[in-house]
């Protein structure tokens, strides 16, 4: 019986990336299943915070991570800014989610269309385009599995339906940029370019794959010509000139590098606190005791600078502290398993309890490391073989830097998870199926 249905399988996956019908059949299979699953999402979300009114409509201003009025600004036709204090913000947060959202709303206000087309956006994106990037190169098998990557695991599903932080994006898109690298499509590089340039709109944490890749695209990819090996080089600029002079216009500064956002410095002075271990990663660091929560500022960067000169001389006067945060942070970041970034309940108690995705995830995390530095360190002589394990662990790295400089909760860590578990289905492939 099992046998039947393997084959079954088998004949209907076989060639299902070439077949129109089988390639649509399976699309609606699985966008109905993101459906279904975003209505549940949107309902367990709307138990627990106040997310839309009487009429079912959302309630744009609630919405968290300081987007919310953002985005009811930008609905309205006021501009890209939200107010703190009298003090106009535009350089805040970066506008992928806020656009996507706002795009999602001119075509309906109710909150759960709104949750359930985000995710139909979103995935079919990442469907459509692992198709397109691996079908050539990719087993069918491995394919469907690659696709399944993003709703296997409970929490991690979870992060991916979300609306409300940037963390969804990415779980989604840092593995599409992997697979863009690996992918033997004549149109990768624009494929690549362009996923980059949307990363580095989505989240700041961002800026080191940003910069860096496009110049390994250069170096490595060398079965393109020079003028296609410098596009990831020509949009980057494009997307730091559309951004820069986006501030430069509202606020008279160009937001670049460390200065991509004016809530940097503010973000990193909860990590630069004699306090921070005493939290983290248990408590949300959003507890941590601001010194100057009082303190009033004329523009959003006389709030950058406040904060960075208190960074500056925090970190001259406790390197040491810091460096063993650093160890908390590794530590969570390759071995934690449970609920982090906690908020007390009314009995002043922590929901701390096992997270079980976390248990698989920490595995796949870890072992695909392991496994990409070993196969990088015994091909030193030929990068060019491993390219596609160099590329991996490249991501990985450029990913954990921002979050060791700062800090990492389990949903900033989805997207290289994700990415884990896509490297270690292709080696499987390779080492499996290839050699069959």
């Amino acid at each position: 019986m099992f046998k039947k249905l393997n084959n079954v399988l088998d004949n209907f996956f076989f060639d299902f990336t070439s077949n129109k019908k089988k390639l649509i059949a399976i699309y609606f299979i699985y966008i109905s299943f993101i459906s279904i699953s975003s209505l549940f999402f949107a309902y367990l979300f709307s138990q627990k915070f106040n997310v839309m009114d009487e009429n079912y409509n959302i309630i744009l201003k609630n919405i968290s991570f300081e987007f919310g009025e953002l985005i009811e600004n930008l609905y309205l036709s006021k501009g890209y800014f939200h107010e703190v204090d009298g003090v106009k913000y535009y350089l805040k947060k970066l506008p992928a989610i806020p656009i996507l959202i706002l795009f999602i709303c001119k075509i309906t206000l109710n909150y759960y269309l709104v949750v359930i087309l985000k995710n139909l956006i979103i995935f079919s994106i990442y469907f459509f385009t692992t198709v397109y990037l691996v079908k050539n190169s990719i087993n069918n098998k491995i394919i469907i599995l690659i696709l399944l990557v993003p709703i296997f695991l409970p929490y991690n599903f979870s992060v991916s339906l979300n609306y409300v932080y940037a963390d969804s994006l990415l779980a989604i898109f840092i593995p599409l940029l992997y697979l863009s690298l690996i992918s033997k499509s004549k149109n990768k590089i624009l494929v690549l370019s362009l996923i980059l340039s949307f990363l580095y709109f989505s989240k700041s944490t961002m800026l080191f794959i940003f910069i860096i890749f496009p110049f390994l695209i250069l170096i490595f990819e060398k079965n393109y010509n020079f003028y296609n090996r410098t596009i990831p080089i020509i949009f980057a600029v494009i997307s730091i000139c559309v951004w820069g002079f986006f501030g430069l216009l509202k606020t008279g500064t160009f937001p670049v590098g460390n200065k991509i956002l004016s809530a940097s410095a503010t973000g990193l002075s909860f990590v630069l606190n004699e306090d921070f271990k005493n939290y983290y990663p248990n408590k949300s660091t959003d507890l941590i005791t601001n010194q100057l929560t009082n303190q009033k500022f004329n523009s959003e960067w006389d709030e950058f600078e406040y904060y960075d000169k208190r960074n500056k001389t925090y970190l001259k006067e406790n390197f040491i502290n810091y460096l063993k945060d650093c160890r908390l942070k590794l530590k969570f970041i390759f071995l934690g398993v449970n609920r982090d970034g906690a908020f007390p309940d009314k009995n002043n108690k922590l929901d701390n309890r096992l997270r079980v995705s976390m248990i698989f995830n920490k595995i796949f995390l870890n072992i695909s490391i392991l496994l990409s530095i070993f196969i990088l360190l015994k091909n030193l002589n030929n990068i060019n073989l491993v390219k596609n394990d160099f590329y991996f662990l490249i991501i990985i790295t450029l990913n954990l830097l921002p979050h060791l400089i700062a800090w990492a909760t389990s949903k900033h860590l989805i997207g290289m998870i994700n990415l884990s578990m896509i490297y270690l289905l292709i080696l499987y492939q390779k080492k499996f199926i290839n050699n069959k």
